[in-house]
């Protein structure tokens, strides 16, 4: 049985009242540490941060539709340590990523047949368990992806679902994220789908547009063919998650640094995989109704602004093709 929808948010840049309603973050020991650093002290440090951040949309005079309650405003304000010029400039290219590739970032429906098909892969799925800091860990068994169905444009869109649908979860904006990549299945025609320019893309929203704290990046199984992918894409990400990333010849010499018994049995975990995918299912489909409103929010990008769509679309951050660090596999 699929479990309740849950009611949705209002759109309104300046509703009839603000939805205030928003959970701590509950879990592991290193949780008060966790808040200390991304300077979430106390409740009226949280109201004082929502506050500006609701009047700066309300006065945006390019924001069209919004959601402004707590849980969605916490995602940019968590993200960014709570600084308001950080999490505001964060949510312009959030808001403007959405319309400049929907592909990416609209109907995000795990009842869609290609979603739903690559889910039942097991191409990307969270794990059921959280690490010891509470860090949500991902899965992406990225050789999976068929070259001849499939496109990066369905990889980053699954990723879009994935990262909505816990997207409201206080853990999740608080303790962030760790992204595994299995990477042993990619082959020659997957060098088809792949391009420089389209990591440059992918790097520059990662970078710029999306409200998560990546904590770790694991590349598992890289096959010697596969490393220009993994540099090209580390040369476009930023050097604070550029150094956040690393290499691994198996899930072996990953448990040196992670804890295996998190992992799907398949990789020497307790539960099977496809337990993982059931349980991520069922939170794509509770939060459905929610991920596909994001789809009327709406930003004006015909202007000067530095989040224009002419700007957005050839700004980057992170260097030019060829400057990337290479990473070698002994």
């Amino acid at each position: 049985m699929s479990p309740n929808p849950l009611p949705l948010p209002c759109l309104e840049k300046v509703p009839e009242s603000y939805d205030d309603e928003y959970e701590h973050p509950q879990g592991p020991e290193s949780i008060n540490k966790t808040l200390e650093v991304i300077r979430e002290v106390d409740r009226s440090t949280v109201e004082q941060n929502l506050a500006q951040l609701r009047d700066w949309i309300a006065k945006h005079p390019h924001i069209r539709q919004c959601r402004t309650d707590a849980r969605f405003l916490l995602r940019f304000l968590r993200a960014r340590k709570h600084s308001f010029l950080a999490a505001s400039q964060v949510l312009e290219r959030y808001l403007a990523a959405r319309i400049l590739h929907p592909t990416w970032f609209q109907r995000l429906d795990i009842r869609d047949p290609e979603l739903a098909d690559l889910t039942d892969i097991g191409f990307l799925y969270t794990l059921k368990e959280r690490d010891p800091d509470g860090c949500l860990v991902t899965l992406c068994d990225w050789g999976l992806i068929d070259p001849k169905r499939y496109t990066v444009d369905h990889s980053n869109r699954m990723h879009a679902l994935l990262v909505e649908a816990f997207g409201d979860d206080p853990l999740f904006q608080c303790a962030g994220i760790i992204v595994i990549f299995d990477l042993q299945h990619i082959q020659l025609a997957h060098h088809s789908i792949v391009s420089l320019s389209v990591l440059r893309q992918v790097a520059q929203y990662v970078n710029n547009a999306i409200p998560i704290r990546c904590k770790a990046i694991h590349a598992v199984n890289v096959p010697s063919g596969a490393l220009w992918i993994v540099n090209g894409l580390l040369g476009f990400l930023n050097e604070k998650i550029r150094n956040r990333c690393s290499l691994f010849r198996d899930y072996d010499e990953l448990a040196e640094k992670f804890d295996r018994s998190l992992l799907p049995k398949e990789h020497g975990g307790k539960e099977p995989k496809s337990e993982h995918i059931r349980a991520f299912r069922e939170r794509c489909e509770r939060y459905r109704e929610r991920m596909l409103l994001l789809d009327e929010m709406d930003i004006d990008l015909d202007h000067n602004e530095p989040y224009s769509r002419h700007a957005l679309l050839d700004d980057i951050e992170g260097g030019a093709v060829g400057s990337f660090r290479k990473l070698e596999l002994d």
